[in-house]
């Protein structure tokens, strides 16, 4: 009778894991410091030290800050897209579906995360809002433009509800209600300021009412007479 063999071990897989768990870490780091301090205001070394690795480990799995960046974007931009569809969804399942709930449906999940610290998304929503602000720089460009499948299912629920806006008034009521919800997610303390405390920045849900009464009469008053 021949000798019998041992069953065969499974490959070890603890080398790509901790690998993994290491490109997480930094991911994880860069999308506090990007929101916290912007693309320019957060150095390799800066991410390194948030993230709890050496520099080597960021220039092996990364090699540079933009494509960090875009890493940090790609990872949750489904989540942040399929929160935006079903926040829609949820909308056009109401009595209602006008003006204000297409808004609401849009700018509610933004404000919500951005108040909510536990949030998997509240980071990333904000890291992306002050990222915008670095969209004149030619390297950024391409990373921050996948951003737009989620603005387009606003535009194309509005472009459905309200033909009658032309369509130059309403790109320009996009660009203005978005670059007013980018500036209120990233905002630190204006709010606080300028609303003489009635308002808060970390407690950013708190406006939802008047922004999105604000925003939908906006759009109202765009529609051709």
């Amino acid at each position: 009778m021949g000798r019998m063999t041992e069953p065969t071990k499974p490959l070890r897989t603890t080398t790509s894991a901790k690998g993994e768990a290491t490109r997480n870490q930094i991911l994880d780091a860069s999308e506090v410091l990007f929101a916290r301090n912007g693309y320019l205001g957060t150095s390799l070394r800066d991410i390194a030290q948030e993230a709890g690795v050496r520099m080597g480990l960021v220039h092996y799995h990364f090699g540079n800050k933009h494509l960090i960046l875009d890493a940090a974007l790609e990872r949750k931009l489904d989540l942040l897209r399929s929160t935006i569809a079903e926040s829609f969804a949820r909308a056009e399942a109401g009595e209602k579906f006008g003006l204000e709930e297409i808004v609401t449906a849009f700018i509610l999940p933004f404000l919500q995360s951005a108040s909510r610290p536990e949030d998997p998304l509240r980071n990333y929503m904000v890291m992306t809002s002050h990222l915008m602000s670095s969209y004149r720089l030619p390297e950024l460009r391409p990373i921050l433009a996948k951003l737009s499948v989620v603005s387009q299912i606003f535009i194309d629920r509005l472009r459905q509800h309200s033909p009658d806006i032309p369509e130059a008034s309403l790109l320009a009521g996009i660009y203005l209600i978005e670059a007013a919800l980018i500036f209120m997610v990233q905002d630190p303390g204006f709010l606080d300021d300028i609303t003489q405390g009635h308002h808060s920045a970390v407690r950013l849900d708190e406006m939802t009412g008047p922004a999105l009464r604000f925003f939908a009469s906006g759009l109202e008053s765009l529609k051709a007479p």
